[in-house]
């Protein structure tokens, strides 16, 4: 009987090591398959490789801007910007400070680029079009960035839009001002690629340094 319980024993201790063996291997493959996953979701945010300052995207197509024109009644064509990048910016021209702040800005970013700035193109959507009208919109781009292209649409479009873009914003009436009111907005820059891609995201205190924005565009159209 102990010989019998011996060679039970002898024969456990044989197939422990397999089994130990097997879950090694079912660990390693577990492993190879995340970090599979987490290059493939890197891949899909980061396309090129390129990694970039700014909040990056989901790479996807950028939204048509449907139901929106320029100050001229014309549509935006995407494909007439491929092979440039395009930065997005939904604001107002009644706006104090956030808004005109960031064309400033975005100004800034284009002059350090010099010819390279021929290849970066910048679309303003208003959210007020009520009082934005494309006088007064090709007025005040004409002021502070005279290179951007300015869109605007009725309530519905405009809202549509602003909701595909990720921008966030609502009206809210000045305490004893009549009708005077404002928008509480997502005051951010969103940069699309090349290929008309959706790249990264730049809050409003990433702007106040151009350097940041001014390089990425630089890597993005090398």
């Amino acid at each position: 009987m102990p010989s019998a319980s011996t060679s039970g024993e002898a024969g456990a201790g044989r197939v422990r090591p397999v089994e130990g063996w097997r879950g090694s291997a079912l660990r390693a493959l577990l492993a190879c398959a995340l970090i599979a996953l987490l290059m493939w979701a890197w891949g899909r945010a980061v396309p090129d490789g390129l990694a970039l300052h700014g909040q990056p995207l989901d790479g996807h197509p950028a939204p048509a801007f449907r139901g929106l024109h320029d100050t001229r009644g014309r549509d935006f064509d995407w494909s007439a910007s491929r092979g440039d990048a395009v930065l997005v910016f939904f604001g107002y021209t009644h706006c104090p400070d956030v808004c005109p702040l960031t064309l400033v800005r975005l100004a800034r970013v284009l002059d350090g680029l010099g010819a390279g700035a021929r290849r970066v193109r910048v679309v303003f959507v208003t959210l007020d079009p009520a009082r934005d009208s494309p006088k007064v919109l090709e007025a005040y781009l004409g002021a502070l960035l005279p290179a951007a292209t300015g869109l605007r649409g009725d309530a519905s479009a405009t809202a549509r839009s602003a909701s595909q873009w990720g921008v966030r914003w609502r009206r809210v009436t000045v305490p004893g001002g009549g009708a005077d009111y404002w928008f509480d907005h997502t005051a951010s820059v969103t940069l699309v690629g090349p290929r008309g891609h959706l790249r990264a995201r730049y809050g409003y205190a990433q702007l106040a340094s151009p350097g940041l924005l001014r390089g990425d565009l630089q890597a993005l159209l090398r």
